[in-house]
């Protein structure tokens, strides 16, 4: 009896170990991107002063570099949506192949929460796919991120 009780333990822990959702944040082509357009939310609201267009290639690779590698988990997308209702503030990552900016959806994006979280809308450019929520914070990739860009909201 103890050996089949040895046994039940170690295959569930086996399966509980296999069944983690948890996938890297990778990013094939980093050269997709024209421009990287930086909005932050606050308080609901944005608005020109809140919004930055970034046409410097080697920075939207930086900063496409900076977020790979990344351990994230696949969430629906009315749990995506659910998450962004809640927050007040935060800032909007989007990747544009064009100068299309204005027409909505971009190529790849993702948005940075207050405690660091990171959602992105989908987990490789121009792919429809499920979105990704960080296992960990990391509001100090933000401030790099920033600095990298001169955003100063």
């Amino acid at each position: 009896m103890r050996k089949v009780s040895v046994i039940l333990v170690v295959l569930l822990c086996l399966v509980c170990a296999c069944n983690t959702d948890v996938k890297t944040v990778q990013i094939e082509n980093k050269d997709f991107a024209k421009i990287l357009f930086v909005q932050k939310i606050e308080n609901n609201f944005t608005s020109e002063k809140l919004s930055k267009p970034i046409e410097d290639k080697e920075k939207i690779k930086k900063v496409l570099s900076m977020v790979e590698g990344l351990e994230a988990e696949e969430i629906n997308t009315d749990e995506l949506i659910r998450i962004l209702e809640d927050q007040d503030n935060y800032y909007m990552f989007g990747f544009y192949k064009d100068d299309r900016t204005s027409l909505g959806r971009g190529d790849y994006g993702f948005q940075f929460l207050e405690n660091g979280t990171i959602l992105f809308s989908y987990d490789q450019p121009s792919t429809p796919s499920h979105p990704l929520i960080t296992v960990n914070s990391h509001q100090d990739l933000l401030e790099e991120m920033k600095e990298i860009l001169g955003i100063t909201f």
